[in-house]
């Protein structure tokens, strides 16, 4: 038995030379190459799609919305108590987007008692934003709920002038902070 296991082993030629078992082809590097590079490549593609679509992608200002709203409650122009109370509502979205006040997410009471509320307001437009502010909680707090559309339109629009003065003299702040 242990005679045939001996004789079931191959023996081998001495004098192979080694070319013989290299198998010389174009495609093969090639092959190899292109399992490498075009992964690589798809990958890299759709990265750099990724990001130029996220920078591309940028929704509205809160200047945009704040106009956005306060064009479409102009058209509506609701009684006093309503009015007042959506102006304030926009007011306080677009300092909490625009100026990063927390005013949105405070009572009127809180706001008015917190000692750097409206900070990040630029210093021209603060007495203008807590003046209207404080004019548009007392229509809240009155209980008025007569239609003065005169009246609500001029709140209107006295909120827009005030968000566009406040968005040019934060674009003026930061012309001033940017050395030419």
């Amino acid at each position: 038995m242990g005679n045939d296991i001996l004789k079931a082993i191959p023996v081998l030629e001495q004098d192979i030379p080694a070319d013989q078992f290299m198998v010389n082809s174009f495609w093969l590097p090639l092959a190899w190459v292109s399992a490498v590079v075009i992964p690589l490549a798809v990958l890299a593609a759709w990265w750099w799609y990724r990001r130029s679509r996220k920078q591309a992608v940028t929704g509205p200002t809160p200047q945009q919305e704040a106009l956005a709203a306060l064009a479409e409650l102009d058209a509506q122009l609701p009684p006093m108590r309503e009015c007042a109370l959506r102006l304030s509502l926009i007011l306080r979205a677009y300092l909490a987007g625009q100026t990063q006040d927390p005013a949105l997410y405070e009572t009127h009471e809180e706001f008015s008692q917190r000692m750097d509320s409206l900070a990040h307001v630029p210093a021209s437009c603060q007495y203008a934003t807590r003046e209207l502010l404080e004019h548009l909680a007392e229509f809240k707090y009155a209980g008025e709920t007569t239609h003065d559309a005169t009246r609500a339109h001029t709140l209107v629009e006295t909120a827009r002038e005030l968000v566009n003065r406040i968005e040019a003299a934060q674009q003026q702040q930061q012309k001033e902070e940017v050395p030419a």
